[in-house]
Order: structure tokens, then sequence, then C-alpha cells
């Protein structure tokens, strides 16, 4: 179940992952989004039936709102990195279909 608790420490890293985005530091971000993924697999299995408070849910929808804002955020910067590699990954096959396929006929 997401607490506030646990909605507080996805904010944070999702805080972080927008600064490894805003960097372009690829490794530092996916190692951030393996712990968020840690963080939510763990809240999702600690499901105890309780319901939280009024101020508990206003609360949490808070961190849920602020996480949504940062993950549009990092996904500005991010997309334009991954069609560059798609692009790159698409050319670099091609590349090597067309030798497989004629060989190295200038040489």
């Amino acid at each position: 179940m997401l607490t506030p608790g646990t909605g507080a420490q996805l904010l944070s890293l999702y805080e972080a992952m927008a600064v490894a985005a805003r960097e372009n530091d690829w490794d530092q971000l996916a190692e951030l989004e393996h712990a968020a993924a840690d963080v939510r697999k763990s809240a999702q299995s600690a499901s105890n039936g309780s319901v939280l408070s009024a101020d508990e849910q206003r609360t949490l929808a808070g961190c849920i709102r602020s996480i949504l804002e940062l993950d549009r955020e990092i996904r500005t910067h991010v997309e334009p990195a991954l069609e560059s590699t798609r692009k790159l990954l698409s050319t670099t096959v091609r590349d090597k279909a067309v030798r497989n396929a004629y060989g190295n006929l200038g040489g």
C-alpha cells in the first residue's frame, strides 16, 4: 500500500531522477529508476488493508502530483536521447544487413 512515507521516498527518488535527466547522466538515472521500482514493488506487496486518514490522502495525492510532473520533465530529456539511440541502432542494423547481403564489393 502506498503511504505518505513511501510517497515521499518515491518523490525524493524522482527529484534525483530529474536532476540526472537534466545532466544527461543516464547511468545514474537508470540506478534511480531501479530504486524507485523497488519502492513501488515493496509498497504493492505491503498491502495491510489499513485506510489512510484524510490528511494522509491529501499528502499522498500531493506527492503523486509532484511525481507525475517530474516524470513528464524526465521524459522531455529522455525521449530525444532514446530516439537518437533508436536511429543509431537502426542504421547499424541496416548497414550490417547490406554488408551481409552484398559482402565487401569494394575491397
